[in-house]
């Protein structure tokens, strides 16, 4: 018969085995905290990316009573001479300007070229189409530009823009220009804002 443990002997056994319950049980609890904290992590980051998206618009109606469009909420106003209105985010723009012509969208457009490249930096355009925008025939031609200085890093920024040519009553024509930098940019984007540009008189 084997002889059985002394009392000393017994205590130490006991010790070692409460110490590894005790070292299975944190390693346990840890690892139940572990699980937790990532669910956390991972649900916050879900949340994050619910509560993202477009940024809200706002509708501007031309004090004039010639137009509205919509534009987004935190943009301020920056117009300058020659236009309407001038709408501008951190480097994205949105302008309109309403000209008196009896030529055609397309036939604008052309003519218009040459002021626009001598307007924009590192001008490189397509040629012009026409697109569908409220049932009118709308031409539009999109381009490349270096837009600057960024408010933000004081450096040209590489931008890129589409232009429509929307005609109007009366002989009027708006051009309506959106223009984003390059890396971001949306030409999906450029064509809903177009499509909130209405006419009201």
């Amino acid at each position: 018969m084997r002889d059985l443990p002394t009392r000393r002997g017994f205590l130490t056994l006991l010790l070692a085995a409460g110490g590894a319950v005790g070292l299975v049980a944190c390693g346990r609890a840890t690892a139940a905290m572990r699980g937790t904290l990532g669910e956390t992590a991972a649900t916050s980051a879900e949340v994050a990316g619910e509560e993202g998206g477009d940024e809200p618009t706002v509708l501007f109606v031309d004090p004039a009573g010639q137009f509205s469009l919509e534009r987004p909420q935190s943009w301020g106003q920056t117009t300058r001479g020659g236009e309407s209105i001038r709408f501008t985010g951190r480097d994205e723009s949105i302008s309109v300007a309403i000209v008196k012509t009896a030529a055609s969208p397309l036939d604008y457009g052309k003519g218009d070229a040459q002021a626009l490249a001598a307007a924009s930096p590192g001008y490189k355009g397509g040629g012009l189409t026409l697109v569908k925008i409220s049932g009118r025939d709308v031409a539009t031609v999109a381009y490349t530009w270096q837009a600057g200085p960024s408010p933000v890093t004081g450096k040209p920024v590489p931008s890129s823009a589409n232009r429509y040519y929307i005609p109007g009553t009366a002989e009027r024509l708006a051009v309506f220009t959106y223009s984003s930098p390059t890396r971001g940019y949306d030409p999906a984007g450029a064509v809903d804002f177009a499509k909130t540009f209405k006419w009201l008189k």
